[in-house]
């Protein structure tokens, strides 16, 4: 039985999995794609020590620093999580079943969809949430971002490096992500934003020729990067009866408890701060660990 283990595998996931191997816990990670939503930044430039890094070198930083320390990372997707007497237990799609006497929820979030016609039936034939993976697939063509966070302004930065034209299409009136990446995006000479408006479709023949949206434009395109924001992956802490808030967030406390005895939470997937980025995943997993241990003790 391990003291501690870990579902998730991202920057909180491998943080909280560092922190139990230094505080001498027994201590498993469980998760279905090591780095998670990491691996697809492309550049990451607010990471202390390291400006300019992609997420996939960072993660993999990250990855080396927790073997490093014995501690085992299993790809396996953990599909049902129930407690029974003092001790979790926890079975993956494989089959497997794994016994802790604490469990970590670093799980994260998923890419959330627009939900409109054309998206599902495109994906994968034009139709992405991953400009890292799929951008450089469109060399020399026309894309679109949708969204205006920051995620949206980086991808649309990154896709003008491999894309003739880049729109960027966002429902309201300026742009929501960081200032240097908004500024670098208005003065891109191939980008184009597009402000208070839309997609209501998304169209095409064998694959994705152009989107439509509720001003009335139609846009002539290649490929659409959806960009607009992600949702809690809270199903597995539902299971233990962890409190979920009306926004999906897992509701924790300052030391990163849940309501449950023995089970944790850090990252993404927690209500903690609105503020989701590697820094802040890192610094709660850290916390969810020592708060482990501590319970532990």
């Amino acid at each position: 039985m391990e003291d501690v283990i870990i579902v998730g595998g991202g920057t909180a996931g491998l943080a909280a999995g560092l922190y139990s191997a230094r505080y001498k816990l027994k201590t498993r990670i469980l998760v279905k794609e090591v780095g998670g939503t990491g691996n697809e930044a492309h550049l990451v430039d607010n990471w202390i020590g390291s400006p300019g890094i992609t997420g996939l070198d960072l993660m993999d930083n990250f990855v080396k620093h927790v073997k490093s320390n014995d501690v085992p990372i299993d790809t396996e997707e953990v599909t049902k999580v129930s407690k029974e007497g003092d001790k979790f237990i926890l079975e993956t799609s494989s089959g497997k079943k794994f016994e802790s006497k604490s469990v970590i929820f670093a799980n994260g979030m998923k890419h959330r969809k627009l939900g409109i016609t054309g998206e599902k039936d495109y994906e994968g034939k034009g139709v992405h949430y991953c400009y890292t993976c799929d951008g450089p697939l469109y060399g020399g063509k026309t894309v679109a971002l949708i969204g205006g966070s920051d995620s949206a302004a980086l991808g649309a930065l990154f896709m003008a490096e491999h894309a003739e034209k880049v729109y960027v299409i966002y429902r309201k009136a300026k742009l929501r992500a960081e200032p240097v990446s908004t500024e670098a995006v208005y003065n891109h000479p191939k980008i184009e934003v597009i402000h208070d408006t839309n997609v209501t479709e998304i169209y095409g023949e064998q694959f994705v020729t152009g989107v439509k949206t509720d001003t009335g434009k139609d846009i002539k395109l290649d490929g659409v990067f959806i960009e607009i924001g992600h949702l809690p992956q809270s199903d597995l802490p539902k299971q233990v009866g962890v409190e979920i808030d009306e926004r999906g967030f897992v509701n924790v406390d300052k030391d990163f408890k849940t309501n449950v005895e023995g089970v944790f939470a850090a990252g993404d997937i927690t209500n903690s701060t609105s503020l989701k980025q590697f820094i802040t995943s890192a610094s709660q997993g850290s916390i969810a660990a020592q708060t482990a241990y501590l319970y532990l003790k």
